[in-house]
Order: C-alpha cells, then structure tokens, then sequence
C-alpha cells in the first residue's frame, strides 16, 4: 500500500485541570463541532475519575483582632462535572505530557512498527521533513522506498511533524477541523474522528501537541467512552469512540489502557513503538 493508505490503516494520580476552564472551553467549542445529541452509556469505571476534579474549596476563617465570634466557614460551590470521556482524556494527557519533549531534525524518521489485525507486524520510516526517501510496505504489501520530495522537485511534500500543531486544546480542535476539510472535504465531527486515527500516528508529536489532542477530544459533544474495548491483538481497554452518523453504533477511533492511560492502538491496529531514528530502516 502507499504510504497515505499505510498511515490511515494504523489507523496517577495528578490533578485535573479547572473543570471551570473546560466547561467554558467545551461550550465555546460546541459552536465549532455541534453533532446531534445522543444517549450516552459511559463506563461505571470512570465515574470516580470525574468526581475527583470537583471536589469544593474551603475559604479560610479570618479571625478579628476583637472579642467577636469568628464568621462561618463559606464554601465556594463546586464548578459543573467533567464528563467521563473528558476526565480519562485528561488523565491520559496528563500521562504523556510526561515523557521526554524531543524536537525532532528535519533528516530524521519517524519510526512506526504496529500490528495489523491478523497478526501481522508492520513496519514504516517515515521522513520528518517529507524530502528523504523513507521505507514502507507498498500496494503489494512488500517494503519498498516511499519517495521523497527533494526541494524543487516539484511534487507534494508529505512532512511527519508540524512545528505549528497547536498544544492548547480549543486551538486543537480549530487545527483539526481544518486539517479534515484538507483531507475529507469536510470538518464535520464525522469527518474530525475519522482523521483521529491518522493524526495520532501519522506525525512525530511532542508531549504537548499529543496532550492537547487528547483534551480536544475530550471536549467534543458525541465522543463518548466504551468500556471493554479491544485492539488489534484482543487487549480489552477503554475505547473513544463515536457513533457515525445515520448508524446506531459506536466507531472505536482509539484503545486505551484503563491502568496506564496510555494508547493501545485501534481495532485494526495496535502500536508497538513510536521512535525517532536517523536512518531509514533503522531500528529504534
């Protein structure tokens, strides 16, 4: 397959954020991606998970100087719940946001090796900048070099990592949206889940674009949890998923482990190792 296809088919315990500050956010995004409502079955898991992040704040008494008897304790009402699908997202931003922060050279390669859904292990380097040749299966399902676009040449640069991806979650989703209009001709939420997939492993992300992703998502009226979901290898985990409109059942974009709150891979295809390396059929 080429490598557009090859990419498309790949296809704890710390705070959380202000929920008044996703609340706002998640309205103010609704104007951007309003899907029908629908009933959502969230899993009985995650409803801990939720309730941790609106816990009420106490105010301190301020004792006078005078006889007087100190003012009642006030208490600040607690701000509206995240939901379920917002706060495992979160968690798992919280997780990544982690890991080391590499600014990746425009000769290297993105390192991809997953598992299709019949076991079958597959490879790819993909070039950061789009101008080195790369390696991959072809429409034949054999390796082969994936061609670069050297400057002037006069062809379509395909680049694995994008210095202007945003790492705030409302700017994230205005970044997708018009990435899906590019790629779907469309930027509904549809056509935005659908590119999910792609996204996630298609481009070299630092710690805060892939955090940023993740709390977009979350923010999203339609995107909902489903709970014993499983990957390419039958790993059960917590699913994102939504459901495609005119059907009545949900697409799993992503698997994640419940424990870790890190990304298992999809139905179709679970990730193996993510890395940047220097050479084109190196291993990380």
């Amino acid at each position: 397959m080429d490598e557009i296809t090859l990419v498309r088919e790949m296809g704890e315990e710390t705070p959380l954020p202000s929920a008044d500050r996703l609340a706002a956010t998640r309205s103010r995004l609704m104007s951007e991606v309003a899907p029908p409502k629908r009933n959502r079955r969230w899993a009985a898991l995650l409803a801990a998970v939720a309730a941790a992040g609106v816990a009420a704040v106490t105010v301190p008494q301020i004792v006078t100087p005078s006889a007087q008897p100190p003012a009642p304790v006030q208490s600040v009402a607690p701000g509206p719940k995240l939901t379920p699908v917002a706060a495992f997202l979160d968690q798992a931003a919280t997780v990544v946001e982690n890991e080391p922060d590499v600014v990746p050279r425009g000769d290297q390669f993105l390192y991809l090796r997953f598992i299709e859904w019949d076991g079958t292990a597959n490879e790819a380097w993909l070039s950061i900048d789009g101008r080195h040749d790369g390696w991959g299966r072809d429409q034949d399902g054999k390796y082969a070099t994936i061609p670069g676009c050297p400057a002037g040449g006069g062809c379509r640069v395909l680049v694995h990592y994008r210095d202007d991806m945003p790492t705030d979650p409302e700017a994230m989703v205005v970044w997708l949206r018009k990435t899906a209009r590019t790629e779907f001709g469309s930027d509904s939420l549809d056509a935005v889940t659908k590119y999910l997939g792609t996204a996630s492993t298609r481009f070299w992300m630092r710690p805060a674009q892939r955090a940023a992703l993740y709390r977009a998502i979350g923010l999203i009226e339609g995107v909902r949890l489903v709970d014993g979901a499983k990957d390419s290898r039958g790993r059960a985990g917590v699913g994102v998923a939504w459901v495609p409109t005119g059907q009545t059942e949900e697409h799993v974009v992503w698997v994640f482990d419940p424990k870790t709150f890190r990304m298992l891979g999809t139905p179709e295809s679970s990730l193996d190792e993510i890395a940047l390396v220097d050479r084109a059929r190196q291993k990380a």
